[in-house]
Formats: structure tokens, sequence, C-alpha cells
């Protein structure tokens, strides 16, 4: 039910409610304004105070200091007398470096202002003062103006060290006759133009009913010549609801253009299926396609084979070349799968880099792998963006109806499923559907559920591989590399289940297992009384999305007692550009700890190679693949070359990574390479075996046993710079 007020205003003419909301508005920014004006004014003049007062306080601190050292009461009198002079100064309290009142200065008027500080004995410290002032100002060493009188502490300091306190007390008395100044002034200024805004709304009122009125009249006029049925109730009998009579009688007309609206979102219906980045049928638009094309091959009983594609490390591409790239490139892909299927078979878009074919009436197993063979080969010629170009690979699972799966779901999960089991081969390849993939995935989400449970278990142990400097033979360090005693499984390397610890969220966890177990490790070696040996250890891309690295690095070297300079910490490029603001920052606060800082893999990553002199990077570790092909292929040994000679202009430590034969030694020596790490000096291997090669009775035993063991005179020149 309406109220009578709420009634009355409906009822209004449309020139007085147009009156009312001008006004209303006129009166309420006019009242914002003059209180914004009077706030603004009342700071001012409470900031000049304050700085007044402050600007006494150093006066007599700096006038004061050097009496308050030496106990001269008489200088400190005369600093103060000449302020007695000023009538809003009420008091004033000196008090010396033990918080004794040192002297002080009493208005007359301050004898009727009630001040807690007025009845302090001589005895007072600074903490007695603090506490008066609070109980006169409400808060410490701040002023009331409001209240009549202010307040400012200042502490007094020769040559940097405080000797003293001073306390001054005034009266507001200026501050508030300005203040009430100033709200007059507000208020005429507010009763003028408020006259000024009723002669205006007046104006502009009658400027907008009148076209409000014209419109009705036009209105009235066209639904006359063609008749329209008015629908709608009026709510009042103001003009508007004269427009609402008006809006009725256009209903007719609007149920006309209802039709076309109705064909604008069927098109945009349509729209809706489509990816919009690269065009292609979205996951909508495919499950429609696909279960028409499934029913269809159920009728005529043909093999229908979906295909699932995969971009390897397009991740990588996204974090170091941008978003943009990655979405140009993605808009290549689907230009080119285009052109390998048939106009009857459907290429589509899931989301990200994922992307799925249908091909219909597949004769046999081998023609769909014939599809899947020449997507693979697809890639192999380089996207051109621009002026540059980007290689990209894929990895291709496919899956045949009715032989593995007879629904839409079933199909994409085991293409989806054959997609990761080519992956797993090494990536750039296909694979075929095979029912022992399914206990393959069974198996991996068993592994995942078990790796959950191992940290807490134990199950984790730590292997080390040393490094060696090429020059004197000797251990520089050792890289700690996790390894996974299974209890049904036996021994797992790092690649069976470090991409099940990034996927599950484990990797932290399991990040800061290793780095504590290797620091415990490495303090042990040194209780031990063995020659301090510095530890590596990797940290995965996904630890630095927890924004906590430093803070999990600091607390691992507390609770072990590690010298930061014993500790190592690999990196990947990749890595290196996610957030690369943050990782920077937080290398450079490692590093300025002592931590070494390595980036692992060097030359696999997408990376330019510009940000080597924005990080705080010590060593760069040469990716095994150059090495293993340095001597069969002349492309990676001038890659070798030109990442020695970049990181020597540079000033970095170069570690070549799976050094195996002696050629490799000195190949990688003659071109001046620092230390190496592989095969040939020792594979991974547990604490206790890893320690012989930097103990002193055992160090020269085992070199010369590896060079009796190895070809060329290197490996001998390694064993007498050992001795």
């Amino acid at each position: 039910m309406r109220r009578p007020g709420e009634k009355f205003i409906r009822n209004l003419p449309l020139q007085r409610k147009l009156m009312l909301i001008i006004m209303s508005c006129c009166t309420a920014t006019l009242f914002v304004s003059s209180l914004f004006y009077v706030t603004r004014e009342a700071k001012v003049l409470y900031r000049d105070q304050q700085e007044y007062l402050v600007s006494l306080a150093d006066m007599i601190a700096k006038n004061s200091a050097s009496a308050l050292v030496f106990n001269d009461l008489k200088s400190v009198q005369d600093t103060i007398r000449p302020l007695t002079a000023k009538s809003n100064i009420l008091a004033i309290y000196i008090l010396n470096q033990e918080g004794r009142l040192f002297a002080r200065y009493h208005a007359a008027e301050a004898e009727h202002a009630a001040l807690p500080l007025e009845y302090l004995p001589d005895w007072a410290s600074a903490d007695d003062v603090a506490r008066a002032v609070q109980q006169v100002t409400g808060e410490a060493y701040t002023s009331s103006f409001l209240s009549g009188y202010a307040t400012v502490v200042q502490p007094i300091r020769l040559e940097r060290e405080q000797v003293g306190t001073v306390v001054i007390q005034a009266n507001a008395k200026g501050f508030l006759h300005s203040l009430r100044w100033t709200i007059l002034v507000a208020l005429g200024f507010m009763a003028v133009t408020f006259l000024v805004f009723c002669l205006f709304s007046a104006r502009l009122q009658l400027m907008i009913s009148a076209p409000l009125l014209g419109l009705l009249a036009a209105m009235k006029e066209i639904s006359a010549g063609k008749n329209f049925a008015l629908r709608v109730a009026k709510p009042c009998d103001d003009e508007i609801g004269m427009l609402y009579d008006g809006f009725n009688d256009m209903l007719h007309e609007i149920e006309e253009r209802d039709q076309i609206l109705r064909q604008r979102q069927a098109h945009l219906q349509q729209l809706a299926h489509y990816d919009p980045l690269t065009r292609l049928p979205n996951r909508t638009l495919f499950y429609d396609r696909l279960g028409q094309a499934l029913f269809h091959a159920e009728r005529s009983h043909e093999a229908v084979a979906v295909i699932f594609i995969d971009l390897d490390h397009f991740k990588d591409i996204n974090d170091t070349l941008g978003h943009r790239t990655g979405d140009l490139l993605l808009i290549e892909v689907a230009g080119r799968l285009g052109t390998v299927v048939r106009s009857c078979d459907t290429v589509a878009r899931l989301g990200g880099d994922e992307f799925t074919i249908f091909c219909q009436n597949v004769a046999t197993p081998e023609n769909a792998a014939l599809v899947a063979q020449k997507l693979v080969t697809l890639f192999a010629t380089p996207f051109r963006l621009g002026a540059s170009e980007i290689r990209v690979t894929a990895s291709v699972g496919v899956t045949l109806y009715p032989h593995d799966g007879k629904s839409v779901d079933e199909l994409l999960m085991n293409a989806d499923i054959a997609m990761y089991h080519a992956k797993g081969c090494g990536k750039n390849v296909y694979s075929l559907f095979d029912k022992k993939m399914n206990e393959h995935a069974s198996e991996r989400v068993t592994l995942l559920a078990d790796l959950r449970q191992a940290i807490e278990h134990g199950e984790f142990v730590l292997h080390y591989q040393p490094k060696v400097d090429l020059l004197t033979g000797k251990v520089t360090s050792v890289e700690a590399l996790v390894r996974w005693m299974h209890p049904r499984l036996g021994m797992l390397a790092p690649d069976k289940f470090i991409r099940l610890a990034e996927e599950g969220g484990m990797i932290a966890e399991l990040t800061e297992w290793v780095m504590r177990t290797a620091c415990l490790q490495a303090r042990a070696w040194q209780e031990a009384n063995l020659a301090p040996v510095r530890v590596a250890v990797n940290l995965s891309p996904f630890h630095f999305q927890r924004q906590d690295v430093k803070q999990s690095v600091c607390a691992v070297l507390g609770a072990t007692g590690l010298d930061p300079t014993l500790l190592e910490i690999e990196i990947t490029e990749s890595a290196l550009m996610q957030n690369d603001e943050y990782t920077c920052r937080v290398l450079s606060e490692l590093r300025d700890m002592g931590i070494i800082i390595s980036v692992d893999d060097f030359g696999t990553g997408y990376s330019s190679l510009s940000y080597l002199h924005r990080f705080p990077i010590n060593t760069l570790k040469i990716d095994r693949t150059f090495i293993l092909n340095m001597m069969k292929s002349s492309e990676d040994q001038a890659i070798v070359t030109a990442i020695i000679a970049m990181a020597k202009s540079l000033k970095m430590q170069i570690v070549a990574e799976g050094v195996e034969s002696v050629d490799q030694l000195e190949t990688l020596k003659d071109q001046g390479c620092h230390e190496i790490q592989g095969f040939l000096v020792s594979r991974p291997v547990n604490a206790e075996r890893v320690a012989r090669f930097f103990t002193d009775e055992d160090h020269l035993q085992l070199h010369t046993a590896a060079a009796e063991t190895l070809e060329g005179g290197v490996a001998r020149q390694l064993v007498r710079g050992a001795e």
C-alpha cells in the first residue's frame, strides 16, 4: 500500500518533479562543496598552527641542547624567556636526558587550563609527561585545537643523541576564531548560491519538460495514425501517465521487430559455438557434431577416428614470449590443421593449446594412424610470426569408434589418454589408444595417491652427483637428486613422479624436503671433518608461484645451520621468465645472502638471451642434449661454443651436463669450460659414496681408477690436477 506522501509526489506535475529533483541535487552539491571548503580551510589552519608550534619546539631544542648537557639552567631560561611574550604560549617544559624536569614556564591563564602537566613534581619522567599530555589531548604527541589548546612534544638532540625533551602547550583561540569566520563565509556563500540555483532550476525544468511534452504529442499522433492499442495501466494522472499511454501504443510495433531480434539472437547463438580466437568450432559444437557423427556411424556401421592434439611446451612460449605471441601461434596452428582433414571432418579447439579432430568413415586403424602422422609432420615446419620463427611440436592421441568406445565422453577420454602416452614417449609423436593405457592411467592415479603419503612415510632418498673442476680435478659441488623408494615399484627416478608432484600441487613440499635434507647432509659432512662442499638443489617453476621462495629457503638454512655460501639453487629458463620482476628480486636477495644461482638446462628455453644480464646469475649449466650430440653435430658444437663464450664475457661459471666420453671432456676443456658433470665422473650415488670424492684419503685413488678406464690424456691431466 502506498503512503500518502508517496502518492502525492507521484501525482505532482512533471515540471514540479523536475524542479524538486534539480533543487535536491543542487542543494546536496552545495552542501558537500561548502563542507569540503570548511574542512579544507580547517586543515590548513590546523597545519599552520601545528607547524608554528613545531618550529618553536625545534628552536628551543636547538638552543637548549648544549645547556642541558652542561646543566646550565640560566641558558635554558634565557632561551625560554623571549617566548613568554607570546600570548598563545601557556606552558613550556624542559626535561633532561634522565626524564627529570629541568626547567618550566607557566603563563597566567595556564593556571585555569586544568593541564595535568602543571602538577607534575620536579622528578617527573618523560613517560609521565607523555601520559599527562595523553590525558589532555586524548592521544600521545598530538594536538587538540578544538578543545582550546594544543600540545607538542619534541626530543632535544645533540649530535644525533637525545639529551632531553621539550613540551610546549599553547591555546588555540586564533585557530577557533579563524574557523568561525570560515564557517560564516561558507554559510553566506550557501545562501547566495541557493537563491541563484532557484532561479536557474526554474528555467532548466522548462527546458526539460517542454521537449518531453512535445514527444508525447508526437507519440499520440503516430499511435492514432496506426491505431495502436493500449496495454499498460497508467500509474498516475500526470505527464508520465501520458508517456505510458504512448509506450503502450508502440508495443505492437515492438512485436513486429521482435522477429528480427530473434533472428539476430540465433546468429549470436551460432557465434557462441565457435572459438573467438581461431574461429574453429568450440567444445559445445564439437560435442554436438561428434554425437551426430556417431549416430550416423552406428546406423551405417562405419568407424570414426577421434584425435586429440596438444602442443608441447606451449606454456613456455606464453611465459617467455608473451600471451599475444601464443595467441598468434594458436591461430597459425588452427590454419594448418584445416589443411589435413577433409570437408566432412571437424577440427575444433577445446581450450588452451588443445585441439580435437574427428574423421568420419575411417576404414582401418592404419588410416587413422596415417592422419595422425600427417598431423605430427605438420609441425616440422617452423611457424613464422612476423619477423621471427617459432618451432613447436605436438603430441597426438588417436582413438576409434566403436572399437575403443561408443560415447563422446569415452572417446575423448581415451584420445586424451593416448595423447598423454605420446607425451610420455618423448613428445612429437602420435599414439593409438590401447586398453592397457587405461591401466596406465589408473596406475598414474594410484601413483599420485601414493605420492601424497611418500614424504610423510619417509620414502624419498637423495643421491648426489659431483661436479668436477676441469683444471684442478677436484669436486666443487654436488647436485642433490631425489629418488623415490616406492614400497611396491622399487626405486623410481624423478621423471616418474616430478611431473605428478607438480600437477598434484606437492612440488613445493617435496622441494623443501630435498633442500632441508641436502643442507643437513652438507652439515653432516662438515661435522665429520670433511672439506666444506656446496650442495645444489633444483627449484621447480611451480615453486615460484607461491611467492614465498626466500622465506622457505631462509627457514631451511636457519633450521639446518648451513652456511648460505654452501647452497646452490638451480632453476630453469622458464622459471626465470615467470613473473620475472618477482623472480629477479628474490634471486637478487638470495644471491646477496651468498647463495649461488645457476640456470639449469640452459639453451632449451624460448627466452631471449637478453635476460642474462638482468638476472643475478652465477652459473650456466649447458643442457645435456647439446653435450651428447656435440661430437656428432656441428650445430650443437657451435651452440656449446657460443654459450661458453657468452658466459665468459658475462663472467659466469660454466658447467657442462651429461659428459660421458673423453672426447667430450677434451673438447670442453679446449673451449674453456670450467666444470663438468656426468657419468664420466660418476653416476648419482648415495651420500656415503659421494663423500669419497672429496675425502683426502680416497680422492686420488678414485680419480686414478677413473683415469685407467678412460682413453686419452685429458683424464690423466684431470688426475694430475687432483694430485
